[in-house]
């Protein structure tokens, strides 16, 4: 019987960073109904992830909380050592992020770098330690927004670490092609709230979900505008 426990396969795995409440959490429900094990992280708040990985596991999902705080890296290889106990990494997502609304006047430095660290460092900081096990044929999925494709003017700091994400992202598309690594992003468009906003997020996540099984050879580099009225826009990898 132990031989036979041990040489079960291990678990197909999908790390969603900042998934204890919010669109981070839908994307866990969303990618757990699809069939995969999901590590649903939080930087702090334990009982949140917790809580959101009952209900997957209640609704006949598979789910665990991990607590790191991506701007920490030895955080970061802790989680991901929890998560190569549990089975093995095959999709990351990369949702966390740091979203203060300051007048650029305000931006200190130190505001700068803690906005950075969150979303665009910690996004690099998982995926350096996930490529071990996404090469080959591995999902990376980057969580865009706005920020990224317009700018805003009341979040200037985020902005600018939301288009080094899509930088990120178009890079580590054409140089993980001939490793069989699909490296995608989903642009949410929201300004809703109540149902509209549930309803809004769960379009998100189906599109994170059919990114979270994409063939490099057909789908890598391209950004997929999700504008939440039922319209959705795939941006070819060219700028």
């Amino acid at each position: 019987m132990a031989d036979d426990i041990q040489n079960q396969p291990l678990a197909d795995v999908a790390l969603v960073t900042g998934a204890g409440s919010g669109l981070g959490a839908v994307i866990a429900e969303r990618l757990a109904r699809e069939g995969l094990t999901v590590a649903v992280n939080t930087r702090a708040h334990t009982e949140e992830a917790d809580a959101v990985a009952a209900a997957i596991r209640a609704g006949g999902g598979s789910a665990f909380a991990v607590t790191a705080n991506v701007t920490d890296p030895s955080a970061v290889r802790r989680m991901f050592e929890t998560i190569a106990d549990r089975g093995t990494l095959r999709v990351l997502v990369n949702n966390a992020s740091y979203r203060p609304r300051q007048r650029i006047q305000t931006i200190t430095e130190d505001d700068w770098h803690q906005v950075r660290s969150v979303t665009l460092d910690g996004a690099f900081r998982c995926i350096r330690c996930a490529m071990p096990t996404l090469i080959p044929g591995g999902r990376i999925v980057n969580i865009l927004g706005r920020n990224a494709l317009a700018g805003d003017p009341e979040r200037v700091h985020l902005s600018a670490a939301k288009h080094g994400l899509l930088g990120l992202t178009l890079a580590l598309a054409a140089a993980l092609r001939e490793d069989g690594v699909a490296v995608n992003g989903v642009s949410p468009g929201v300004d809703t709230e109540g149902p509209e906003l549930d309803r809004c997020r769960a379009e998100i996540a189906s599109q994170v979900a059919r990114l979270a099984f994409a063939d490099a050879a057909e789908l890598t580099g391209t950004v997929v505008c999700v504008d939440c009225d039922g319209s959705v826009v795939t941006t070819p990898t060219a700028w």
